[in-house]
């Protein structure tokens, strides 16, 4: 048999990041596989420019949420997916509503799964697809679960994209409405994205105490009251602490603050 030895070492390099607990360094991973370092540099940025693998600030590599969706629709058979599958069902089936989780890649959301409820408001999206994060109830539960640092740094220098009369147009507003969601246990989406449509959400952490995904309910605006909201937020936070639990988070809450 005639193995490409490029694609093994390719295959190796994945399967050491992603057998690691913590992110590697160029010189770890060349080290580790024995790989010349000039080798693994070329098949790392390969996999960089790719978005199969992320880099942090300290240069070290991890899987990048690319690698995952080349999986689609395999993301059914992921742990996530599967431990999430009664949680979402249930959450819409006391809710009322449609339950949506996504996780994100870089100043985006990408949707993940989908339970649709009893309610006549239907939307429906495919794993896969891609939202603003500035300005939907799953991605902001998910910055807000992140450090200020790094929230600037997603959201980058661009102007945030306005999409109807309610979306967050100022950094300013964004990381004070972050500072709400922590306090209040979950994030708000009032008509920031779609007229008429209102969502909450909150993070799933993984055992990292990172956040691995977000889980929203959508309704209708009209039927978002304070009250209805309160009640809706004590159903969702149940549920996102119970699925983070199932992923091995530890700490007490979502948020310290």
């Amino acid at each position: 048999m005639n193995i490409n030895k490029s694609t093994v070492r390719t295959i190796e390099i994945l399967h050491l990041i992603a057998g690691s607990s913590q992110p590697l360094t160029i010189t770890e991973i060349s080290q580790a596989l024995h790989i010349p370092k000039s080798t693994t540099h070329q098949i790392i940025q390969t996999l960089f420019e790719l978005r199969i693998l992320e880099i942090s600030r300290s240069k070290t590599y991890r899987l990048g949420i690319r690698f995952f969706e080349l999986a689609l629709p395999a993301f059914a058979r992921m742990d996530l997916r599967r431990e999430a599958e009664s949680i979402l069902e249930d959450l819409s089936s006391k809710s009322g509503e449609s339950v949506f989780m996504a996780t994100y890649d870089g100043n985006e959301i990408v949707y993940l799964d989908q339970v649709m409820g009893p309610s006549l408001l239907r939307l429906s999206v495919n794993p896969g697809t891609r939202g603003p994060i500035h300005c939907t109830a799953l991605g902001k539960a998910i910055l807000a679960a992140l450090p200020d640092d790094k929230v600037m740094e997603i959201i980058g220098e661009e102007p945030l994209e306005r999409f109807t009369d309610f979306t967050i147009q100022s950094r300013e507003q964004l990381m004070a409405d972050l500072r709400s969601t922590r306090k209040r246990g979950f994030s708000i989406d009032d008509r920031e994205l779609f007229p008429d449509i209102s969502c909450i959400a909150a993070p799933v952490f993984g055992a990292t105490g990172e956040p691995a995904a977000a889980i929203s309910v959508v309704s209708h605006s009209s039927r978002m009251n304070s009250s209805r909201l309160e009640k809706l937020g004590a159903l969702l936070q149940e549920a996102v602490l119970n699925l983070s639990r199932r992923l091995g988070f530890q700490g007490p809450k979502l948020f310290n603050s």
